[in-house]
């Protein structure tokens, strides 16, 4: 027995090895096959690996994939495209060079090979990233091919040796170039020097891409003979702009030569373009001058922004002072202190905003100066200068600007100052400053207290609520609802039975149901409101609460109240039920529906609908109560709601109760039926 066993195991052993064997030795094609079948993969490390498993195929597995890229719209090729250009990004990051070197070599044949332009093109693209020497050398005849002069110039950018820069210059040499503005743009960018001749020329005789290609050559360089020819375009331009970029190419120059050293040359230019620049349609370019200007002088720079600080152009003024806080350090903010006496209103309020942009503590005392200031619009922006530049520590002075004005506008600036930097801690100080504070100061402290939310907050807030100041006293009363807990409906309640106006009563309705929802059962956030309904004086100012605080118990207590009120108080228990926050009314609206009531009866149905169509129910509740009230619905239009509301639940219970009503005697009814059965 054991001998009969162990044969079979050897045999088996055999057979194992044997099938392992046998899948071992694959072709390449089927390699290709079975590669091909897992892309596109699902994450990076499967990708890595199907990519080391592509390249494993060797030379001709890699051959039996690029062969089958085809021009576009003559074959599905996708999924090999995209296992090429995979191996392309993923050999980029290789750290062996052999492997790319080898793969640069098979993506130059196949693009040298390629009877169509397109799959030359695309082969071209995988030299983007790993092209080398070699490629280089590939691609030098084709600068000039008008076909693939584009691509070709893109590729040699990416590779980016001094050869590949020569040979896209090269495509200058010749009056026919297929693709000259990329040529000259692309050696710009790389600020090439040698094409200066080149770019002249073709500025004189190209068409306007050209020519504006070639100005940005030259702007590139800081050769002396790009300068008459920048000036000259500039001037026929009139020093505004055009297509060509004319001024923008002798700034740009500007700028290089002043970088080089040649500052003298940059400032005359920078001048010679901001005299010419004179109009609101130039300030950009007078900007842009500027920005030359500080970008090579820096801190020399300085006088001529603290000039533009007062100029009539708001756009000079901006700019201007966007370029200052490019200019580190305490000296320059020094001097803007200085300068913000000289300048009009407007720009003190501009430089006010700079400063606190900038973040400078030399700024703090200017900002506290100016908060007594009569202007408003510069009491207002130094408010919030000071908020920036001190943070919390600001809490105080601001406190203080408020207990000193008594102007509204005021109040609300220094109090969205603060909202920027009162945190746990310090908003405490707002209610300890609270009691001495009167008028609408009071009303920014009772604001400010509501804007935190802070429960603590209430008991100081309801103390208000009963000032002979009316201003004071709504505010109050409006902030009840952000600051309220659960445990502050008694006191709500209380407050609502001695209330008059109809305004006060609402804020204080809306701060009772603000509070009761702050239960997380929401089958109990009614539970307090219904301990003091029975007892209440004011059961009609609650039952309006009640419908935003839902719940069974709450909705038979509003439908019980209003079976056995008068006129009066069934409006107002119906409009209740009729919004109840939640769908525990449906049971309440659907005996309404059914009690035959002419005056509720429809009105209750169309509650019950639209109460059930934003209920939170899964789709076979829904339907068991769609069908619960379906014999209701005994008109045409109110069948058709039945239908269009069970249309969609979208199962296959819906649908047949929809089919249900293809039988109608109403045309119109099974219409709606068929059209509904067709859209689910």
């Amino acid at each position: 027995m054991k001998k009969y066993i162990f044969t079979l195991f050897m045999m088996a052993a055999i057979l194992l090895n044997t099938s392992v064997k046998s899948q071992d030795v694959r072709t390449p094609e089927t390699g290709v096959a079975q590669l091909l079948l897992r892309l596109p993969a699902d994450n990076k490390d499967l990708t890595d690996s199907l990519m080391e498993e592509m390249y494993a195929l060797g030379e001709e597995g890699r051959s039996i994939i690029c062969s089958k890229v085809v021009p576009s719209g003559t074959g599905d090729d996708i999924k090999e495209r995209y296992a090429i250009s995979s191996l392309t990004f993923y050999l980029s990051g290789d750290k062996e060079p052999d492997r790319r070197i080898e793969w640069e070599r098979q993506c130059i044949g196949f693009m040298k090979g390629a009877s169509h332009e397109e799959v030359r093109t695309f082969f071209m693209r995988q030299l983007n990233l790993i092209g080398s020497a070699a490629a280089t050398e590939a691609l030098a005849d084709m600068v000039n091919d008008p076909e693939s002069c584009d691509d070709a110039v893109i590729a040699l950018q990416y590779i980016d040796n001094e050869v590949a820069v020569k040979i896209i210059a090269s495509g200058l040499d010749s009056d026919i170039s297929p693709c000259a503005a990329q040529i000259m743009v692309a050696l710009a960018e790389r600020k090439y020097t040698g094409a200066v001749q080149d770019y002249i020329r073709w500025y004189e005789r190209g068409n306007r891409a050209e020519k504006s290609a070639a100005l940005y050559g030259l702007a590139a360089t800081t050769d002396p003979a790009a300068l008459p020819v920048l000036t000259k375009a500039a001037e026929t331009a009139g020093y505004e702009w055009e297509p060509t970029g004319a001024v923008q190419a002798l700034l740009l120059y500007a700028k290089n030569i002043g970088l080089a050293g040649d500052t003298r040359g940059m400032e005359r230019i920078t001048r010679q373009v901001m005299d010419r620049s004179t109009t609101s349609e130039t300030s950009g370019q007078r900007l842009a001058a500027m920005s030359v200007v500080v970008s090579v002088l820096a801190d020399d720079a300085l006088p001529m922004l603290l000039e533009a600080a007062d100029d009539p152009d708001v756009v000079i003024r901006s700019g201007a002072l966007r370029l200052t806080n490019s200019l580190p350090g305490p000296e320059i903010t020094r001097r803007w202190i200085k300068r913000i006496e000289k300048v009009h209103e407007e720009a003190k309020a501009e430089i006010l905003f700079m400063l606190g942009e900038r973040g400078d503590q030399l700024a703090v005392p200017l900002m506290l100066k100016t908060l007594s200031n009569p202007s408003q619009d510069l009491a207002r922006e130094a408010a919030a200068a000071l908020a920036k530049l001190q943070g919390p520590l600001a809490v105080d002075p601001l406190l203080d600007w408020i207990m000193e004005t008594d102007s509204e506008e005021m109040h609300i600036s220094a109090a969205t100052s603060l909202t920027t930097v009162l945190d746990s801690t310090s908003i405490k100080r707002i209610a300890e400053r609270l009691p001495q504070s009167t008028g609408h100061a009071t009303v920014t402290l009772i604001w400010l207290l509501s804007w935190s939310g802070n429960n603590e907050f209430f008991t100081t807030v309801m103390s208000y609520v009963n000032s002979p100041d009316p201003g004071i006293r709504a505010a109050a009363l409006t902030s009840l609802a952000s600051l309220s807990s659960y445990g502050d409906q008694a006191t709500l309640i209380t407050l609502l039975e001695n209330l008059t106006d109809k305004h006060e009563i609402a804020e204080v309705q809306r701060a009772l149901a603000a509070a009761a929802l702050q239960c997380a059962d929401t089958q109990k956030r009614s539970d307090v409101l219904l301990e003091y309904y029975p007892k209440s004086s004011i059961k009609l100012r609650l039952v309006p609460v009640l419908s935003q605080t839902g719940g069974e118990a709450a909705a038979k207590q509003v439908l019980k109240e209003f079976e056995a009120g008068n006129a009066e108080i069934r409006d107002i228990c119906f409009d209740a039920l009729a919004h109840w926050i939640d769908h525990t009314a449906l049971p309440a609206l659907y005996e309404i529906a059914a009690s035959g009531n002419k005056t509720f009866g429809r009105p209750a149905f169309d509650a019950y609908m639209r109460s059930l169509r934003t209920a939170a129910l899964n789709p076979e509740r829904k339907l068991q109560l769609i069908k619960g009230i379906a014999s209701l619905a005994l008109a045409p239009d109110t069948k058709i709601e039945i239908i269009l509301l069970t249309g969609t639940l979208t199962t296959q219970e819906a649908a047949l109760y929809v089919a249900s009503f293809l039988t109608d005697e109403s045309e119109e009814v099974r219409m709606a039926a068929k059209e509904t059965l067709e859209n689910m």
